[in-house]
């Protein structure tokens, strides 16, 4: 009884060894070799490219009486908008010019951030990208010279785009000016930077 018991183990272990060592040498032999082929890999360089389209732009007088308002002529380049110049004298007398950040580039721009220059002399009040400076009120707008919607940091500017911006210059005084004054000197810097969302 005890031989037969040995024989029927030795069986099994021969029959478990032979059965696992069929099996290893089945799996060792299946395989497989995968090969890819790439043509060149190209990266093209990407522009970087936005500012003011160069035009010279005739301002726009409305409010009161625009028969003795003067608005004149502004010059746009690629950096810089120069020469405004506006006669108010009036409550709602506004000066407003049609301007235009166009971005020529591959890449997307941002808004990161505006600061302005006060008129020299003056002390005024900025909330983005309005300043109030005594009687006069100067913004930069989105849509028309009366849109609510003002430039901001964040806002973005598409590739190959053209955007219309309004500087409009009004006199928002309480009562029509008693005394002639003057304020120069006044702007706005802009800074953009790189926006690749929508870019991955």
């Amino acid at each position: 009884m005890k031989r037969l018991d040995f024989n029927f183990l030795l069986t099994v272990v021969i029959f478990l060894c032979l059965t696992f060592i069929g099996l290893g040498i089945a799996y060792a032999a299946l395989s497989a070799t995968l090969k890819t082929n790439t043509s060149p890999v190209t990266a093209d360089s990407l522009t970087w490219n936005i500012g003011f389209l160069s035009e010279t732009v005739s301002g726009v007088a409305s409010g009161g009486d625009t028969s003795y308002m003067q608005c004149g002529t502004v010059t746009a380049n690629a950096s810089q908008v120069s020469g405004v110049r506006a006669i108010l004298s009036d409550v709602g007398d506004k000066c407003s010019y049609t301007l235009h950040i166009v971005n020529n580039g591959d890449i997307g721009a941002k808004i990161t951030s505006i600061s302005t220059t006060n008129p020299t002399g003056y002390t005024c009040t900025t909330t983005g990208s309005t300043m109030v400076c005594g009687d006069i009120t100067y913004k930069l707008r989105y849509t028309s010279s009366s849109s609510s919607t003002y430039l901001a940091v964040n806002n973005t500017f598409a590739a190959s785009s053209n955007t219309a911006v309004y500087l409009t210059v009004e006199y928002t005084g309480s009562t029509a000016a008693a005394d002639d004054f003057e304020q120069n000197n006044f702007g706005y810097t802009i800074v953009f930077g790189q926006n690749w969302e929508g870019c991955e």
